[in-house]
């Protein structure tokens, strides 16, 4: 019972979270029943599944971002350049698709290191330099393409395979986009529990200061992060590609930053600083997924389906700052309790 209590003290946020989804899933299913069917019901799973690998990816990167109290508005416009740039060498230059991967993690890679290299060594704030790059980024877009679309025909037979193509668990269907950003979670989970550098992100997000102190080189850290996200984005560009099945420079990624931010939020990663965890951004980008996919199923209009899924979002957000501050309190009233050391000493 003591363990039970304490994984749940310990997960709180990401139950929450969890908590949400089932209840947005039960509420669409009351408000529609022949979702709850069971061909219905997993043909709606799967679509979830599949709206969230893409804002996953680069959700992981995020969560590094705002761990150390940063914050990258510039990823959406990063991930709509690095298509384009791939988009193109297909097109225009006929690389395969392992060539065309190669250059738009390469693309966003630069992205990355560009954004890091003026906030961790020039010491500009973060809000600042990707205020500039969403746009320098996505103008980029526009130059190297000429305002063109990349059209399905014109990218390589066998992109669409990581969609169309996977693993079925009877009903449940697992396309290869979605087992790939599972894995890319996964990495991301041990490098952050396990790892020197996981370790290191935290502390400077925790404390600094305390990490100069302790020897930590907080720029360069800060520069890997960015680094990092950037490569996500290249990614998160082939993905984007992959599913829609065309990469265009006005569309591709636009409004993906807020989605994303939105997602790390809600899954507990805090905007002070060190605090956050790949299961609670995981979690948070399923129910941001599930709000997109259920909004659509139950026909709500499409005139308010922004309204609604702003909504949901910081009605997620208030009960999760709610958790936060029962928790804290909690603490508090354990640590001052008549008959503790912190009692008797008071």
């Amino acid at each position: 019972m003591d363990q039970l209590k304490r994984f749940v003290n310990n997960n709180i946020k990401e139950l929450v979270t969890f908590g949400i989804t089932i209840a947005i899933i039960l509420a669409a299913g009351i408000a529609k029943p022949i979702l709850f069917t069971k061909e219905q019901f997993f043909s709606l799973i799967n679509s979830i599944l599949l709206w969230t690998p893409l804002n996953m990816t680069v959700a992981m990167g995020m969560m590094m971002v705002i761990i150390v109290r940063d914050i990258d508005l510039s990823v959406g416009s990063a991930v709509g350049f690095a298509s384009m740039v791939a988009g193109i060498c297909f097109r225009d230059m006929g690389f395969s698709i392992p060539a065309g991967i190669a250059v738009s993690l390469g693309t966003g890679l630069l992205c990355g290191m560009f954004n890091g290299a003026l906030i961790a060594y020039l010491k500009i704030p973060a809000i600042i330099v990707t205020l500039g790059t969403i746009n320098l980024y996505r103008g980029l877009a526009y130059i190297v393409s000429n305002r063109r679309q990349i059209s399905g025909y014109e990218l390589p037979q066998g992109m669409s395979n990581v969609v169309s193509r996977g693993v079925s668990i009877g009903p449940l269907f697992l396309p290869w986009m979605v087992l790939i950003a599972i894995g890319i979670a996964v990495v991301f989970y041990i490098i952050l529990n396990y790892s020197h550098f996981g370790r290191e992100v935290y502390a400077v997000g925790s404390n600094r200061e305390g990490a100069l102190l302790r020897g930590i080189n907080c720029k360069k850290t800060e520069f890997l992060i960015f680094a990092i996200t950037g490569l996500l984005c290249g990614i998160a560009a082939m993905m984007y590609a992959a599913r829609f099945g065309y990469v265009n420079p006005n569309r591709t990624g636009n409004g993906l930053e807020f989605v994303v931010i939105s997602a790390t939020i809600i899954g507990g990663v805090s905007v002070s600083g060190g605090k956050g965890s790949v299961p609670g951004v995981f979690l948070g980008c399923l129910l941001l997924g599930t709000v997109n996919t259920v909004i659509a199923s139950v026909g709500i209009p499409g005139t308010v389906q922004n309204f609604t899924y702003g909504l949901i979002i910081v009605l997620a957000l208030i009960l999760d700052q709610g958790v936060a501050a029962m928790q804290n309190k909690a603490k508090l009233a354990a640590y001052i309790k008549p008959g503790s050391a912190a009692g008797v000493a008071g």
